[in-house]
This record gives structure tokens, C-alpha cells and sequence, in this order.
């Protein structure tokens, strides 16, 4: 990549250099690869391991890599208990009545939350295993968001897309699209991890952890409110919200791996310390966004 994608930009940097992981936890690159920075925007770039990005994600290969499979049931156990967390942010009441898109669904668990209450569901996602599960469920099923705005439908009143943004060849392209798909008023919820996790400086080994061939994109706050503007969005609203306790912390830094949840026994009040420091430094490992057309 000579100039950014996302500003045109040529004023290039390298900005982690070094081994990454390619699929789930212990598999890494054969050789160190480049995580470039625009000192513009401040998004951030790993060149596609892949020959076919579209590919990639339309055969379900992506998923293999991760050891998930492309199951739906095994998708809803991974996923169904994160979508409450996320219509909490957008606001219950902010979908009743209201046309709803989600962009890069997957088997749709974020759908199957609001459709008793949403005037209409509208599930966009390139993996076709999931297809015929989608539309038996009442969603109306795209490939695409260009299919989606070629077959001339209505558009959509709110539109979310959940750690889709940082997979994507070009996230303006991207979300200049989603703009499109929605009404004059819309808004779009999305999510993607933080460039400025916290742990990146707590635990060196985290960091090809962190980068990792599935993920093109890298963000932080600044750089994704500039994205949005950049876009075609008159305004972005970021959050930052983290996942994972501080035992999973301490772990990282005595095991350097992963350990989900609860594996350390901490006080409540401890971990919820742990939490609100990095959610109002800005050392979350996750981004959400409010983005309003």
C-alpha cells in the first residue's frame, strides 16, 4: 500500500514489526510481518495474507482458521451472550417500529434479539452457510451491501455491524456504503478492537496475539472518528468497553496467554476497578461507535 485508503495519504510508517497469529491461540507466521501507521489519520494496516480477502470470508475459511467451524449452533453458543450487552448501547427503544441492518451477521443472533420488535430485519453477510438458516428465521438476506442497495429496497432506519470493520479491504468504501443503505437520519452502531489496548504495553508477548493475519484494520479512537468523518457521517460517538477481568491480565503477564475469565478468584469490586480504569483511560480492549448519518 502506497497511500492509505482510507485519506489518501503517503505519509507512511512502520509500526510493529514481527511475528502474528494467524488463526487461533499458538498458530503464528512462518516470518516477522509490518503493521504500517498513517500518520494522518492514525488507522493502521497489515497487508492481506490471503490471495482472496472476499473468498476468504465467503467459503468460511476464516472461520476455520479460528477452530470455530461455520455451525450455526456453535456460532450462537460463541456469540448469543454478547448481543444484549450490544443493543443496551444502542438503546432497546431506539429499534422498536424501526428497520434494522446488520452488516457482516454472521448466523444473526444480533437479529434474532430485536425482531419481535423491529418493523424489519435485514441480514448481510458473505458467508453463505448461514443463508437459508437467516431467511427461515424471518431476515431478509444479502451477500452484500452493494446486492442489498442494487435490488432497490427500502432503506434501513439503523444498520449495526459487530467486529466486521477491522476484516474489510476498505473500511471507507465500507462504511461510505453502509451510509448509503441507510434513511437521511440513520444511525450505525458499530464495534472493532482498540488499537491502544492496554495490554499492547502491559505484555510485549500480547502483542502477536493482538495482530493477526484475520484482521487488515487496526483503530483507535481518533482514528476512527476520523473514519467516520471521512465517510460521509456527520458524527461519531466512541465508547470504550472491556471484556475481560484482570485476572485474565495477570495471566497474560505469568503464562503470556490467553485464559478467559474468573481463572484468578478477585474481588468484584477489585475487577470492576480494573474495568472502569481501562474504559476512562481509554485502555479498553474494544471500541463501540455511534455513528449518525
Amino acid at each position: 500500500m502506497r497511500s492509505c485508503l482510507i485519506c489518501e495519504s503517503d505519509q507512511l510508517r512502520s509500526f510493529f514489526e514481527g511475528r502474528i497469529r494467524m488463526g487461533s491461540f499458538g498458530k503464528l507466521s512462518e516470518s516477522p510481518q509490518t503493521v504500517t501507521e498513517c500518520a494522518r489519520c492514525g488507522a493502521r494496516y497489515l497487508p492481506p495474507l490471503m490471495d482472496d480477502v472476499g473468498g476468504y470470508y465467503r467459503d468460511g475459511a476464516y472461520r476455520d482458521d479460528l477452530d470455530q467451524g461455520n455451525a450455526i449452533e456453535k456460532y450462537f453458543e460463541l456469540t448469543d451472550d454478547d448481543q444484549p450487552y450490544r443493543l443496551d448501547i444502542l438503546g432497546p427503544h431506539t429499534v422498536r417500529g424501526r428497520r434494522v441492518a446488520d452488516v457482516g451477521c454472521g448466523a444473526g443472533p444480533f437479529l434474532d434479539l430485536v425482531k419481535g420488535s423491529a418493523s424489519g430485519t435485514i441480514a448481510i453477510e458473505p458467508n453463505e452457510a448461514y443463508h437459508d438458516s437467516l431467511r427461515e428465521r424471518g431476515h431478509l438476506v444479502f451477500g452484500s451491501v452493494e446486492s442489498l442497495l442494487s435490488a432497490g429496497e427500502a432503506p434501513a432506519d439503523i444498520a449495526v455491524s459487530f467486529s466486521v470493520l477491522e476484516h474489510v479491504e476498505n473500511p471507507r468504501e465500507f462504511l461510505v456504503g453502509i451510509r448509503q443503505l441507510l434513511r437521511p437520519d440513520g444511525r450505525l452502531l458499530i464495534s472493532t478492537p482498540n488499537a491502544n489496548d492496554y495490554m499492547l504495553e502491559l505484555c510485549p508477548e500480547y502483542r502477536s496475539f493482538f495482530y493477526r493475519k484475520v484482521h487488515l484494520w487496526y483503530f483507535t479512537a481518533s482514528a476512527l472518528t476520523r473514519l467516520a468523518n471521512l465517510s460521509g457521517f456527520s458524527r461519531c460517538d466512541v465508547q470504550f468497553k472491556h471484556r475481560f477481568d484482570l485476572s485474565n491480565a495477570l495471566l497474560w503477564l505469568r503464562d503470556k496467554r490467553p485464559s478467559g475469565l474468573g481463572n484468578i478468584p478477585l474481588n468484584v469490586h477489585l475487577n470492576n476497578s480494573w474495568r472502569d480504569f481501562l474504559e476512562s483511560s481509554g485502555g479498553s480492549d474494544y471500541l463501540y461507535a455511534i455513528l449518525q448519518a
